[in-house]
């Protein structure tokens, strides 16, 4: 499928025209800040031309929790909004990640989370990066072990931490992994977690991801490790991609992830 990132610069039905041309069989949607859209109205609208283009929407992003879960009342009014929105879409997920540094606090908000989209037959994939909480494949694990999420595997940050195929095993072992987010990087150094550069690693998740194919990341080793029916979500934010029309942009997408997925 077609990850909302890899057009953040369109709109939703831009996005999904472009997906179903290039041959993708779903996307994701950003829907939170400028990207939010009434969920009574154009979210029905989105849903039917997914259904009509063929498309499936997997996932709805992105809940970031921060400071303001620690107010009581429950989830705060942005979640519930996306929550919504997202049961109106017919997503099957939707992509939350932490801020918070304290772990015991990120997973009472998850498993809060948790709570309430399971109510509405949506389930939440929690991502680990380098700045966020869980930052790594251990801790993203124990956090879905306590509270019931899936974990998102995002192929950078997975290499940018240090881990690597045998961590992705231990996480399909385990019958946590949600979907992988697919990408390639220029190269596949591990960051130092004692003293990351946020603003790198950021940029470089934001501006410079490659094309798969196209860079140093083992993406056929990470492919095999994981089932044949595993959702995976091609992700490419780059600077030098924004020159690219949507449809140009999603052709080119489709034609270097081919190659490497199982037949």
């Amino acid at each position: 499928m077609l990850a909302a990132g890899s057009l953040l610069d369109h709109d939703a039905p831009t996005l999904l025209r472009a997906a179903a041309s290039a041959g993708f069989d779903g996307v994701g949607l950003r829907l939170s800040g400028e990207h939010a859209v009434p969920a009574d109205r154009q979210a029905g609208e989105l849903r039917r031309m997914s259904d009509d283009l063929g498309l499936t929407i997997h996932d709805a992003e992105v809940i970031r929790i921060d400071d303001t879960w620690a107010r009581p009342g429950g989830l705060p009014d942005s979640a519930r909004r996306l929550l919504e929105t997202s049961a109106r879409l017919g997503a099957s997920s939707i992509l939350v990640v932490s801020d918070v540094p304290d772990a015991a606090a990120t997973a009472d908000a998850v498993a809060g989370l948790v709570e309430a989209t399971s109510v509405v037959g949506v389930a939440v994939g929690l991502e680990y990066m380098a700045w966020t909480t869980p930052a790594t494949p251990a801790g993203a694990l124990a956090m879905a072990a306590s509270t019931g999420c899936r974990i998102v595997v995002d192929v950078l940050h997975h290499v940018r931490v240090g881990a690597g195929v045998e961590e992705l095993r231990t996480l399909v072992d385990a019958g946590h992994l949600g979907w992988m987010q697919l990408c390639d990087a220029a190269t596949a150094d591990a960051v130092d977690l004692g003293d990351v550069d946020r603003e790198a690693v950021i940029h470089e998740a934001r501006h410079g991801r490659l094309p798969p194919g196209q860079g140093a990341l083992p993406l056929a080793e990470f492919l095999a490790a994981i089932p044949a029916d595993a959702v995976i979500s091609v992700e490419v934010q780059s600077d030098d991609l924004a020159g690219l029309g949507a449809q140009e942009r999603a052709e080119l997408l489709a034609a270097t992830t081919r190659p490497l997925l199982p037949l």
